[in-house]
């Protein structure tokens, strides 16, 4: 049995607050600190975004931490995951969250296996979990893009893949546009898609304050097979994406220490 001691928790968690603070103080820690891009920040508010769109279906849950630990070998270590969003009606369901704004295919992948992992997590202590990934496309390549590529002097040997292929390519998994998506806690795997534009029109007001000049770096930042080494014992989401100029393990301070300084 490879994960034990499961708890959910909030922000608030003594525990988990003062591992953070530790975390924090290690100078080791503070050297790995660079300043985010505009286009890692964007990622932190879709999630706030989409956190305040799935708020019309359901009540969502404070507890979207998860403390665990993990055999590894002889020893168990404990860890922290945080979930993007988290609805919680009873003690035997409950429904998570993946937020990924990228413009890779990958990605998908990678947050599916993701929630795969929370949901083997999760089950020491919950019956039924159901698991949705919320792709915000920042600029999947199109079937009409990949029809201008592979006819240009600079085209690759095969063509890279579209969404529709990928959907194509997976239909165990079902997918759905965001406004057609009505959340289910009988259905286990799902894909729900929106685009930057739905991001801004869901931000109402708030719109304006997104960061979406991402001209601050030159190429979106790589999504990796093998997944980077992250603060040990610290598990976010978010830093899996390798952000070229953030490292996975600031990435993940950043992200703790954002949400402290908002309770």
């Amino acid at each position: 049995m490879r994960y034990h001691r499961v708890r959910l928790h909030d922000i608030d968690d003594p525990q988990y607050r003062a591992y953070i603070a530790a975390l924090m103080a290690t100078k080791a820690n503070h050297k790995a600190m660079r300043p985010a891009t505009h286009r890692s920040l964007f990622g932190s508010e879709a999630e706030d975004v989409v956190r305040g769109w799935l708020a019309q279906f359901h009540p969502m849950s404070a507890n979207r931490y998860v403390e665990y630990d993990e055999r590894t070998g002889t020893q168990l270590i404990r860890k922290y995951r945080e979930l993007d969003a988290v609805y919680y009606p009873d003690a035997t369901h409950i429904h998570v969250y993946e937020v990924k704004a990228s413009g890779q295919l990958r990605s998908i992948t990678r947050g599916l296996r993701q929630l795969n992992e929370t949901r083997t997590i999760l089950k020491r202590i919950i019956p039924h979990v159901a698991c949705t990934l919320i792709l915000v496309d920042t600029g999947i390549i199109t079937a009409a893009e990949v029809a201008v590529l592979m006819a240009s002097a600079d085209a690759p040997i095969h063509p890279p893949g579209t969404l529709a292929e990928y959907q194509r390519d997976h239909p165990e998994v079902p997918f759905y546009a965001h406004d057609q998506y009505q959340p289910r806690l009988d259905e286990a795997t799902a894909v729900v898609t929106m685009s930057i534009g739905d991001v801004v029109h869901l931000a109402g007001a708030a719109a304006d304050t997104l960061h979406l000049d991402w001209s601050d770096e030159l190429d979106e930042p790589r999504d990796e097979d093998e997944e980077p080494a992250v603060a040990p014992g610290y598990t976010s989401h978010d830093a899996d994406d390798g952000v070229q100029d953030e490292s996975p393990f600031a990435a993940a301070l950043r992200k703790a220490a954002e949400r402290g300084s908002r309770s």
